[in-house]
């Protein structure tokens, strides 16, 4: 099969070294494999954002965190700050460290092995493989260990625990049939990026699952080539067996979550996204260890009295009621921040979540454009389906599972189902009959 190419450029995922340009001034992105913030470092980069940004800070499926609103000559000395924070092990490295975890883990009662010590190992190789500095800023990996479900197709690369002290490695959702001791969990992932970057050579492709040749011939290919095994452990080959632990998906964890050590975190909605200098401020007031979740929230660890945290945590605007309405709406940056954008989508999802949805909410309140469709074509009658709501069809951030609704040109919405893609050029509004929330999973 000869070459096909998927783009003729890398991708422009912004990182802290290299910032990407908004209406509202320059984006950085910082890494946080598995989302994990110490108290200090959650203080600083809330110092950052306030010192050199707006204020505030946006969360991303990747359980990363962007600055936004900086300037290029103060890109410098956040850099050093981010540093110096220990948030930023390797400048060649910055953009390709995506690796998601559990915001359990190293903590999930239901685990199966410690992903904190797997996902810190993982970390570690991959900053010390200069070859692997050429992968995507999207490039994903993730570490299942059992307990909280994170493994997906969408994922480039993940380490799913079938039995105790055992990870089998998939590659865009297929198993490549490699079954491995933790130990031997960053060699298997080194290996598989290294295949990876080879396969893609000629292509632009950013994810296994662009792979001219496709997902599961990756897959096939990467199993019948054994890696080297530094510990020498066995490695079973087959499918990975069947188990009252394994879980078909998952929801955001909000609320009082049990601990392995009896102690117990607390999981919050950020709503769109986006902590704010109140949100932060309550945040660090914790002095606890955060997880940013790949489902855009924030999980507090290691609690004694959940039911304090939980109130100023509600105190504060993070809700931890899995029924608040707050719960699957996401949203782009939107109008005034990012240079494509057709509308205030945040305001609008703001809107939508809170029941007041400025199209077609109700007749009573109908706009001009929404006056001649019926109300169960309005955006207004989304319900509670995960709604990503975004400024253009490039659709930024969309998490898995939702419904997008589109701003248009011609100052209508589109609604578009999982799975397909924005109609292109200006088109109608339509939206899909009320239902129970899709299953959120991180992407």
């Amino acid at each position: 099969m000869g070459a096909v190419v998927v783009r003729e450029r890398d991708d422009a995922c912004p990182g802290v070294v290299d910032a990407s340009p908004a209406d509202d001034g320059l984006i950085a992105r910082v890494r946080l494999p598995g989302g994990r913030l110490t108290p200090a470092q959650l203080h600083e980069l809330a110092e950052l954002a306030g010192r050199f940004g707006t204020g505030s800070i946006d969360l991303t499926a990747r359980a990363n965190i962007q600055l936004r609103g900086l300037a290029e000559a103060d890109l410098p000395a956040l850099a050093e700050a981010v540093t110096a924070a220990g948030l930023m092990p390797s400048r060649s490295h910055d953009r390709v460290r995506n690796i998601l975890a559990g915001p359990l883990a190293g903590r999930d009662p239901n685990a199966l092995l410690d992903a904190d010590a797997v996902l810190t190992a993982v970390d570690h190789a991959l900053c010390a493989a200069p070859d692997l500095s050429a992968l995507s800023g999207r490039f994903l990996i993730g570490i299942d260990d059992g307990g909280i479900p994170i493994a997906s197709a969408r994922h480039d690369l993940d380490l799913v625990a079938p039995a105790r002290d055992t990870f089998a490695l998939h590659a865009a959702g297929h198993d490549t049939t490699w079954r491995f001791a933790p130990a031997d969990a960053p060699a298997a992932i080194v290996h598989a990026a290294r295949a990876f970057l080879a396969a893609r050579a000629d292509t632009g492709a950013w994810h296994i699952r662009e792979l001219p040749s496709g997902a599961a011939r990756f897959a096939a290919a990467l199993g019948a080539a054994p890696f080297p095994r530094p510990t020498g452990g066995p490695a079973a080959a087959g499918p990975s067996p069947a188990g009252p632990h394994r879980r078909s998906g998952s929801r955001p964890p909000i609320g009082v979550l049990p601990q392995s050590d009896g102690r117990f975190a607390v999981g919050a909605l950020v709503p769109l996204g986006r902590l704010t200098r109140r949100h932060l401020s309550a945040l660090v007031g914790l002095r606890a260890e955060l997880r940013i979740t790949g489902t855009r929230g924030v999980v507090i660890r290691d609690m004694t009295d959940p039911a304090a945290t939980s109130a100023a945590l509600e105190a504060a605007g993070l809700p931890c009621d899995p029924a608040s309405p707050w719960r699957g709406v996401t949203a782009c940056s939107g109008l005034g921040a990012c240079r494509r954008a057709l509308a205030d989508v945040r305001t609008e999802a703001t809107r939508h979540a809170l029941g007041r949805s400025l199209i077609g909410a109700a007749l009573a309140d109908t706009t001009p454009m929404d006056a001649d469709r019926p109300a169960a074509d309005r955006p207004g009658a989304l319900g509670r389906a995960d709604t990503h709501w975004v400024g253009c069809a490039r659709a930024c951030g969309k998490p898995a599972g939702a419904t997008l609704v589109v701003a248009r040109e011609d100052g209508t919405y589109e609604t578009v189902p999982p799975g397909r893609a924005p109609t292109p050029g200006p088109g109608p509004a339509r939206a899909p009959a009320p239902g129970p929330p899709a299953p959120s999973t991180p992407a």
